[in-house]
């Protein structure tokens, strides 16, 4: 029992401080509107919490937990995003954003270990790209005109900072539980 609760603190504890790395930076760029889950800047919470949960499953369980975790979140946000955006575009951003975090811990825990503190910089840019991948996708399927560079340059920097500061937050949340398990033995007086 007391292994169980040792992990889930850990999870509860990667998860908040990611989340809350994303939904400060949307807040610092969209005001509290990030807090309207039928907006499109409710990306910043939905994308920072699911991002960070996945990665925390990744830092506490590996990699066949992290790709469950993935799945069963992306289920859950396509459930909720679709009663109020299309079933297509639900699913692209559901599944499109959520199924590349599985490799992005997988750099972040192991390829990327070495960069310590610098490590939310390429969780940030990949997040970005992957905004301006979907946005194509999706217009691609729906507008038959051109898509404005405006479009993609918003989304580039929402996904660039939703990546930013979950990336930022799960650094911390990590460091947290590795200065919290590392405990210094008191001298005896």
């Amino acid at each position: 029992m007391k292994t169980m609760f040792g992990q889930l603190w850990k999870l509860a504890l990667i998860t908040l401080t990611g989340a809350l790395g994303s939904i400060t930076a949307g807040l610092m760029l969209h005001g509290s509107d990030v807090f309207n889950y039928s907006g499109i800047n409710f990306a910043f919470v939905a994308f920072g919490l699911s991002g960070a949960f996945i990665f925390s499953f990744y830092h506490l369980y590996g990699l066949s937990n992290s790709i469950t975790a993935a799945l069963a979140t992306s289920i859950v946000q396509f459930i909720i995003a679709s009663s109020w955006m299309p079933m297509l575009n639900a699913g692209f951003w559901s599944f499109g954003v959520n199924l590349p975090v599985i490799w992005l811990a997988f750099l972040f825990e192991r390829k990327l270990a070495v960069f310590h503190w610098g490590k939310f910089l390429v969780v940030g840019i990949v997040y970005g790209a992957v905004f301006v991948l979907l946005t194509l996708v999706v217009g691609m399927i729906q507008v038959s005109t051109n898509i404005p560079s405006a479009v993609f340059r918003d989304n580039f920097v929402d996904g660039l900072l939703i990546g930013l500061g979950m990336g930022l937050g799960v650094q911390a949340g990590e460091a947290n539980i590795h200065s919290l398990e590392t405990k210094v033995p008191r001298k005896i007086q």
